[in-house]
């Protein structure tokens, strides 16, 4: 019998969004020293040799030193009063057909790019600027990147509670009011590179 889980999409945009992607470290240790071309203040994210999200890090203002930003510092989160949220991804397959030596021929099949997206449908709420639609509004109208991070089970803890986060930019948003009717709002982010295991 299947389990019955809520889950969860958050976008997030650290300081406000970047108008390029964040460089990606993949380490077996924690970074103790910024990226090869990093300055000053800027962020990047560290994966493990697995691939799997291990974490956001601040270059420091002295452009030498690193610090690992926890999660409740990172993951202030923009959008609310979500009603449906949905992960989508897909493999291209490139097939080939060959003959098989008996007159015939057989398909074979391989994996080719990986793509992922994110999309979000939800009621407007402007009491506050920062977590509503007018938000996204503003990030994909300045072509801002933007972290995108989906939890399985957002009531579970541990193994039971799975995200999966990546970088993406918001492909498409829309907001529809009518009379006497309730204002809602939708919007795609593409995702970029890497979806990441969290």
């Amino acid at each position: 019998m299947a389990t019955i889980a809520s889950n969860q999409l958050g976008i997030y945009a650290l300081d406000g969004g970047s108008t390029s992607p964040l460089q990606v470290v993949s380490s077996a240790t924690d970074p103790t020293t910024p990226p090869a071309g990093a300055v000053a203040n800027e962020y990047f994210i560290h994966v493990n040799t697995s691939g799997d999200f291990q974490g956001v890090y601040k270059v420091g203002a002295n452009g030498t030193s690193v610090t690992e930003i926890d999660d409740a510092a990172w993951t202030a989160g923009l959008l609310a009063a979500a009603t449906t949220t949905t992960l989508d991804t897909s493999n291209t397959i490139n097939e080939v057909a060959a003959r098989n030596g008996t007159g015939t021929s057989t398909s074979y099949i391989a994996s080719g790019a990986f793509s992922w997206n994110f999309s979000i449908d939800g009621l407007i709420d402007l009491t506050g600027q920062s977590g509503s639609p007018i938000t996204i509004m503003d990030l994909s109208r300045a072509s801002k990147y933007v972290m995108v991070v989906f939890t399985t089970n957002v009531n579970a803890s541990g193994s039971n509670r799975i995200k999966y986060v990546g970088q993406s930019l918001i492909e498409s948003a829309s907001m529809t009011g009518g009379v006497d009717d309730i204002a809602t709002y939708s919007a795609t982010f593409r995702g970029y590179g890497d979806l990441y295991k969290y």
